[in-house]
């Protein structure tokens, strides 16, 4: 097994967690050795006991309270130029530290990395349902534009895709893992935002690294199954939309994010629905822009001695599949929505997002006439 010393775990540890221990046992068998630290400020004899019983470090904050503060005082315990901060329930794959490590130190300046997961319910392992499809093609033009802070800042205004447990801090880029805000399901989601805004790249490993377990007692199915959340999701999407499309967005959201919750939910035809219209609406918009930027970097369209001659770049190649599925995409939707409502609704949605999209990726130029129109 190898070692390190640019890495640590620090497992935010809270009460008494029947998974604190597997989670323990998975990141002691990482085929990359790093640091371990148990951090919880609510110290009892179960923790205590897993800690000495896997040889692991514990630290209790006794100063500070909250949840923002928790954090806070977990990642103060690392001395390693980068930190992973874990849940407690969820279990990592072998090779976490290794891909994660060695894909930001191949980074001239990351300020995070995060990467792709899998879900546990009830025992099993879930690879696929709607809500991780989604989040999988958000998340795919930050890797290909990882400098970009436009193609990230955007990626964030259609939705929280980062996986909170597979993210790694620089810590000598990022002073605090999670900023003070007055929200209380979207602070993950608001701090992404900001981090969005520093120089440097968003490092995004698309092989799925650990396995985030859903339960009745976990933070994300609470907060699910809080209708407050709907209201925090709209005032995030409002940041960067108008109201009109920031409602609709939030309606999508709310409606794919329903994968999370383990009891059966009526209105599971609608829910399908509202997923791929987003599915279409990311991949048009996608597709348009990747072509385009592709293009910009090499065309060549020319017929010499009869013979077809078209040279396309790979940004543009993917463009262009995003642009069929998304056709094929829109023949399942035709005849499941009234026309006239489904047709203006995503034509809007699909124009303003390509207007904003060629102005901040593409650097288009547009005159005052041109915004008129």
């Amino acid at each position: 097994m190898k070692k390190n010393n640019l890495h640590t775990f620090v497992i935010c540890a809270y009460k008494e967690q029947p998974y604190l221990e597997e989670c323990v046992k998975s990141l002691q068998n990482q085929t990359l050795k790093s640091k371990i630290i148990i951090s919880t400020s609510t110290p009892n004899d179960f923790i205590k006991k897993i800690a000495e019983k896997y040889s692991v470090p514990l630290a209790i904050n006794t100063k500070t309270s909250g949840h923002i503060n928790d954090f806070c005082f977990a990642y103060e315990q690392a001395s390693t130029k980068y930190v992973t901060l874990c849940h407690q329930d969820d279990v990592y794959y072998p090779d976490f530290a290794l891909k994660m490590v060695s894909s930001m130190e191949k980074s001239k300046n990351p300020i995070i990395g995060f990467s792709n997961y899998n879900e546990r319910r009830n025992g099993k392992t879930k690879k696929n349902n709607t809500l991780l499809f989604l989040k999988r093609l958000i998340n795919l033009p930050i890797r290909i534009f990882k400098k970009s802070k436009k193609v990230r800042l955007f990626t964030l205004s259609i939705g929280n895709a980062i996986c909170a447990p597979s993210v790694t801090y620089n810590k000598e880029l990022v002073d605090r893992p999670i900023d003070e805000s007055d929200l209380k399901s979207n602070i993950d989601w608001d701090t992404w935002i900001n981090l969005a805004h520093k120089e440097g790249e968003f490092i995004y490993i698309s092989k799925a690294l650990l396995e985030h377990r859903i339960h009745e007692g976990s933070t994300t199915t609470s907060v699910i199954n809080n209708h407050a959340k709907i209201e925090e999701d709209f005032k995030m999407f409002n940041r960067f939309w108008p109201t009109g499309i920031a409602k609709f967005l939030t309606k999508l959201y709310s409606g794919s994010e329903k994968s999370n919750n383990l009891k059966e939910t009526k209105g599971k035809n609608s829910t399908m629905k509202l997923f791929m219209v987003i599915v279409y609406l990311i991949l048009t918009v996608s597709g348009l822009i990747l072509y385009k930027y592709g293009a910009n970097k090499g065309f060549d369209f020319s017929i010499m001695k009869g013979s077809l001659n078209i040279k396309l770049s790979l940004i543009s190649i993917i463009g262009l599949v995003c642009y069929l599925f998304s056709f094929l995409i829109y023949m399942l939707i035709l005849p499941r929505f009234n026309i006239s409502f489904i047709m203006p609704v995503t034509s809007a949605v699909t124009y303003i997002a390509t207007f904003i999209l060629s102005i901040l990726v593409l650097e288009e130029t547009v005159s005052t006439n041109g915004i008129i129109g």
